[in-house]
């Protein structure tokens, strides 16, 4: 159970992180974060089934209101005082909750990511197209300078001969 909660939060961490540098790093990692929330649920679904104690479901009398202050609530220190006071079978459902929630969240996140991804490519693809538009832009400018200077040397030869003149 504590490697599976570690290393969920430790590849949400890393992927995050990673995201600013690879797109494709952070949505693996993010992934692996998710299968390793995916075992900590099961870690607890079998904690509560060989003790025997009861999965809350929606039908549940206290789900309702467990869910309400899992959605409430975001910080372990909020979870801190009940720690002498809810029973495993409390804890269990809590967690349990907390998982699903932190699921919930982490898919949305990842189909903003994967559409993103999609529609602008990754961090390579958008570094590529920032350093291309950039030589193209320089390229159009030293062309139109070019020209310019070649307009700017007739000028200055109408303008010598028309000395010469007078």
């Amino acid at each position: 159970m504590v490697q599976a909660a570690r290393s969920g939060k430790q590849n949400i961490v890393e992927g995050i992180e990673d995201g600013s540098t690879s797109t494709e790093m952070e949505l693996k990692l993010l992934n692996v974060a998710r299968s390793s929330l995916q075992e900590l649920r099961e870690d607890y679904d079998d904690y509560l089934h060989t003790r025997c104690l009861t999965r809350w479901t929606p039908e549940h009398s206290r789900y309702n209101a467990m869910l309400g202050f899992c959605k409430r609530h975001n910080k372990a220190s909020d979870y801190l005082s009940y720690a002498n006071k809810w029973t495993a079978e409390e804890f269990c459902n809590t967690l349990l909750t907390l998982c699903h929630i932190t699921d919930k969240m982490m898919c949305s996140y990842l189909a903003r990511l994967e559409k993103q991804f999609v529609e602008q490519g990754g961090i390579k693809e958008r570094m590529y197209a920032a350093r291309t538009g950039y030589r193209k832009a320089q390229e159009e400018l030293l062309k139109r300078l070019q020209a310019e200077n070649v307009q700017l040397k007739a000028e200055v030869e109408r303008l010598k001969a028309e000395l010469a003149k007078r």
